[in-house]
């Protein structure tokens, strides 16, 4: 009979907490797979930040108090973060191969302070981790050594002889204490929940328990699941609709741990406890929900962005300057990027990629330009450094007039050849101009010495000067041609006078002349003469010789238009000679043709005057 009342009083249990079973494992297991969603917090897109950005987000993953949930973030930020310190190093190398002045060099980059934080507090993140790993492990393995105590002590309660009254009291004092126990290792959770179900149904059997005392255990574990119901229903402030998730999860944790309630509000309480999380769960999808949405709207303005980028990355550039706005057009266009949140997670990697390789493609061609911009700059070094040399073999030369020539010539090739590396530049043109400098100094002392012992033949220049500014040709003819030639003369044999006077004096000496030869028309002097005298004086200076060079070429190449004139113009006749009605412009252009040719004759006589020396 007994036996009888105690499976019936044990099917009444099962029978009440079934439906909250049922309920609760659907929930939870729910709860437990959308808690391990990213949708909620999506993991923070880390593939656009800067090496200091990237390492305050390690700091403030580092200082996290809960290693494990940060995990994935150091993970991915250890990633971005040696990726970019790898392609940060290879552009230094390749800028420091373009810069070294000797191929022996090593390449030995400077300490990177940023870098060696970053790997400092990864270090430090993963020995906090392991460690709260390991306190962790052993927190639960004693958690499960006194819950297999109590265990023992359930079944040694199952099998004593105390009151029935004494053993409830024991009873429940062991189920509080397994409550305020902390979790155990996952791997034992099952089998040593089942084992404490199986001893604390074997004391039901045991101590036959009453009707009175079974109520009285209900009527505790309703108490316990009001508490539960008050502090799920308090997570509907909670700000954070993670963290409400997580202390939910909590508290379904704890309302498997209690036994069942009174059986006439058992399933209400439930009914409670369940509205009060499904309102989280609520809170949870509609920020879903929103999330998605403003996913979408991001991923359309990246899109647009990828566009861009693509675009930029078809171009290409001829100059340093073209260059430089593009790179500013092309970090405008990623830092965009980086203001834009989170897009589909499906869609994130694809549209970084092509972000990314577009970006990617840009740099290449930019690398490319540079790469044929420094061989030509090498090329340029070589003619330069070439060009040193040749001034340094100058720089010692007496030859003042022939070498200076020669300094000119170089200076204009250099003028030519395009430009260096910029760390070069200063300083082969310094070597340049040293050479340049010391020959031109050595010639400017050197005439500085000439002149100061030249001074005194200015003043003999400019009595010359006067005394001719002061001749009235009065005499014949000849007289007047005799007393210029004679001046002429005096003057080509007067000793040098300094550079700085030379231009001065020439110019007064030629007023001086001109007044003469004015005088010497007025005597009867025809052109020709006075043009034959005027060409001895110039060939006196070299600026004088090269006026005469100059009108030299001029009429001859006066001579060579006209001639070509002519044979146009004697085509036309032959033309017009042999058509009706053209007699009127054969006249006319018989006439050009006459002009023209008396021109031609006049210019060969004027040119038979000129000197050639």
């Amino acid at each position: 009979m007994e036996n009888n009342v105690n499976e019936t009083s044990q099917e009444e249990q099962k029978a009440e907490g079934s439906s909250e079973a049922s309920g609760m494992n659907e929930l939870t297991a729910e709860h437990e797979t959308e808690a391990n969603q990213d949708e909620l917090h999506p993991e923070e897109d880390f593939s656009s930040y800067g090496k200091n950005e990237l390492l305050q987000k390690m700091e403030e993953a580092a200082g996290s108090p809960d290693p494990e949930h940060v995990k994935g973030t150091v993970n991915k930020l250890k990633e971005v973060f040696r990726e970019l310190v790898r392609e940060e190093m290879e552009a230094k190398r390749r800028a420091w191969e373009t810069s070294k002045e000797d191929e022996h060099d090593v390449f030995m980059p400077a300490p990177d302070a940023v870098a060696e934080k970053f790997e400092e507090l990864l270090k430090k993140y993963n020995q906090k981790r392991s460690e709260l790993r390991r306190q962790k492990e052993n927190e639960q393995r004693k958690n499960l050594a006194l819950k297999l105590q109590l265990i023992d002590d359930l079944k040694e309660l199952a099998e004593s002889s105390e009151s029935m009254h004494k053993a409830f009291e024991r009873l429940q004092e062991l189920q509080e204490k397994w409550r305020q126990i902390g979790p155990v290792p996952q791997a034992n959770v099952s089998e040593l929940r089942q084992n404490y179900q199986h001893h604390l149904d074997r004391f039901y059997d045991m101590v036959k328990i009453s009707r009175e005392l079974r109520e009285l255990d209900h009527k505790k574990n309703q108490e316990l699941k009001n508490e539960l119901i008050a502090k799920a229903e308090a997570l509907k402030d909670e700000p954070s609709v993670r963290r409400a998730l997580s202390q939910l999860h909590e508290l379904h944790e704890q309302w498997r741990e209690i036994g069942p309630a009174p059986k006439e509000v058992n399933d209400s309480l439930w009914d409670t406890f369940k509205a009060a999380s499904d309102k989280v769960h609520d809170r949870k999808q509609a920020l879903l929900e929103d999330n998605k949405v403003k996913q979408v709207e991001n991923l359309a303005l990246k899109t647009e962005l990828c566009v861009m980028m693509d675009a930029e990355a078809e171009k290409t550039y001829d100059s340093h300057k073209a260059w430089q706005d593009a790179n500013e057009k092309v970090e405008a266009l990623f830092a965009e990027w980086r203001k834009i949140g989170h897009v589909p997670k499906e869609d994130e990697g694809k549209a970084w990629k092509r972000f990314r390789e577009a970006r990617q493609k840009f740099f290449r061609s930019r690398e490319m330009f540079y790469a044929k911009q420094r061989d030509e700059f090498k090329k340029n070094l070589d003619a330069k450094i070439a060009l040193c040399e040749k001034a340094e073999a100058l720089k010692e030369s007496k030859d003042w007039k022939n070498t200076a020539l020669q300094f000119r010539r170089l200076q204009d090739e250099w003028k030519k050849i395009g430009p260096v590396p910029r760390k070069l530049s200063d300083k082969t043109w310094q070597r340049f101009k040293a050479a340049a400098d010391a020959f031109f100094e050595g010639r400017n002392k050197q005439f500085a010495e000439a002149d100061a012992a030249m001074k005194e033949n200015v003043t003999v220049r400019e009595t010359l000067i006067a005394e001719a500014a002061a001749t009235v040709l009065d005499g014949d003819l000849k007289v007047s041609r005799d007393i210029i030639a004679s001046f002429q003369k005096k003057w080509g044999e007067m000793p040098q006078v300094p550079r700085s006077e030379t231009e001065r004096l020439g110019r007064s000496w030629k007023e001086a002349m001109d007044k003469l030869f004015v005088q010497l028309k007025e005597k009867g002097g025809d052109e020709n003469m006075v043009q034959r005298m005027r060409y001895d004086q110039l060939k006196q200076t070299e600026k004088g010789r090269d006026q005469i060079y100059r009108e030299r070429m001029a009429i001859q190449d006066k001579i060579k238009k006209l001639q070509n004139e002519i044979n146009t113009l004697e085509t036309n006749l032959g033309f017009f000679s042999k058509s009706k009605g053209g007699q009127s412009l054969v006249a006319d252009y018989q006439a050009k043709v006459d002009s023209a040719r008396e021109e031609v004759v006049r210019l060969k006589a004027q040119l038979k005057m000129i000197p050639r020396e």
